[in-house]
């Protein structure tokens, strides 16, 4: 069965698509925001910073991939992006590409499913309060989980208290079931999804593509031969790997 986030209607498109840079401001509300904004952590940089060198990374993959399906081919609404070896490097990508998207107009919603190591509510100064894991289990809907952030057009959903059924939830059954309706409501979906013990997690089935940030001279040749082989048996589309050195 095909549960991928193409199944959905797009509802908002990028309107800054070949936009290379987001428009200047320094408060809330605006794209930028100022610099010493105590709401954020600095690894947020494309919020304030847009010469900073991942803030300029995450808009070059925001526009390839807004640039990737042909004509005749659904958009791609959802993004994981998984650390091989580089769980931080993944996790700070996935919050700077999620800004980008919203700075571009798409109303966007960041999702953390790296359940291991969740960071995401830590970026945006957000409650680590009841998430994607509630939203799986079927103890909320997931309308009400979302946090919004300190970046216009921007809600997270953070991991959530973890369970010991955690695991078995993160699968891509449940994320369609349990998630993927935010796409109802919001452009593009990025997801934190974390390689736990070296596997992408099964939520990636459920998603229409993926970044892989491998860490240089630490990941190796076969570790990510080994996640990109596992994303394609998921059919879910390898649109980049990046290399955090």
């Amino acid at each position: 069965m095909r549960i991928r986030s193409t199944e959905h209607a797009v509802l908002v498109h990028d309107a800054d698509a070949v936009d290379d840079a987001p428009r200047s401001g320094g408060t809330a509300g605006e794209a930028l925001l100022a610099p010493e904004d105590g709401r954020l952590s600095p690894l947020a940089v494309a919020a304030f910073d847009p010469d900073n060198a991942i803030a300029r990374l995450a808009r070059s993959l925001r526009l390839s991939i807004s640039a990737l399906p042909l004509p005749d081919e659904p958009p791609i609404r959802s993004v994981a992006v998984l650390g091989a070896g580089a769980g931080l490097e993944a996790s700070v990508l996935a919050a700077n590409l999620a800004i980008t998207y919203a700075q571009g107009g798409t109303p966007t919603v960041l999702v953390d499913a790296n359940l291991e190591q969740p960071s995401q509510h830590l970026f945006f100064g957000l409650h680590e309060s009841a998430g994607l894991v509630a939203a799986l289990s079927g103890e909320a809907d997931v309308r009400t989980l979302v946090q919004p952030s300190p970046v216009a057009d921007l809600v997270v959903l953070p991991g959530g208290k973890s369970a010991a059924n955690a695991p078995v939830l993160l699968d891509g059954q449940h994320f369609h079931h349990g998630a993927m309706r935010l796409l109802e409501s919001y452009g593009m979906m990025i997801v934190d999804a974390g390689v736990p013990f070296g596997e992408p997690a099964a939520v990636c089935e459920a998603i229409d593509a993926a970044v892989v940030v491998v860490r240089n001279n630490t990941t190796s040749v076969e570790e990510i031969a080994h996640v990109i082989n596992r994303l394609n048996d998921m059919k879910t589309r390898v649109v980049g790997t990046i290399m955090a050195t």
